[in-house]
């Protein structure tokens, strides 16, 4: 495996986690090594077996699994990222596998992209934008979400894969 191009894929449980096997076969035909870790909330939302069942994507769902022993290395991405999730990075709660990885991750400099997405109140809270400042003074490239009269979505895959990859080449 080449460190060098591994993907830590965070995915929360915003409606938008049915695209998350879509983005990791993306990031897999750009021959990343991806490794997906799902906060507990997503299986409130889907089941996550069917979610995971993408060739060439390696599930991460415990704290003993390879390559925890030697993480933190990569580029993060946290796509979809609910409202909770968000913050949670931002105020560096890690209460879970997967924010604790994003939280280490962090600390250890590792390239790190969101994706947000939620309803218009959440992305309208005001510690959305304390936290979105946080986590942009912090090096977090955020790509904007598409934002409609119903929903501050989750960006196109497109933007996504793009702006991991501007991050990617340049950490």
């Amino acid at each position: 495996m080449d460190d060098n191009n591994a993907l830590f894929l965070f995915a929360t449980g915003a409606g938008s986690i049915d695209l998350v096997p879509e983005m990791i076969r993306e990031f897999v035909s750009r021959e990343f090594t991806v490794f997906s870790v799902l906060t507990p909330n997503v299986s409130l939302v889907k089941p996550v077996a069917p979610l995971m069942e993408v060739p060439g994507n390696h599930w991460v769902h415990e704290y003993r699994q390879k390559p925890l022993e030697r993480y933190p290395f990569g580029t993060l991405l946290i796509a979809p990222c609910t409202f909770n999730t968000f913050n949670k990075i931002a105020l560096g709660l890690a209460d879970n596998l997967a924010t604790s990885m994003i939280a280490d991750g962090l600390g250890a400099g590792c390239p790190v992209v969101i994706a947000p997405a939620m309803n218009h109140g959440l992305w309208s809270h005001p510690q959305t934008a304390m936290s979105q400042e946080r986590l942009s003074n912090w090096g977090v490239k955020i790509v904007p979400p598409s934002i409609s009269d119903e929903w501050v979505a989750m960006a196109p895959i497109e933007d996504i894969v793009s702006t991991v990859l501007n991050v990617h080449n340049v950490g």
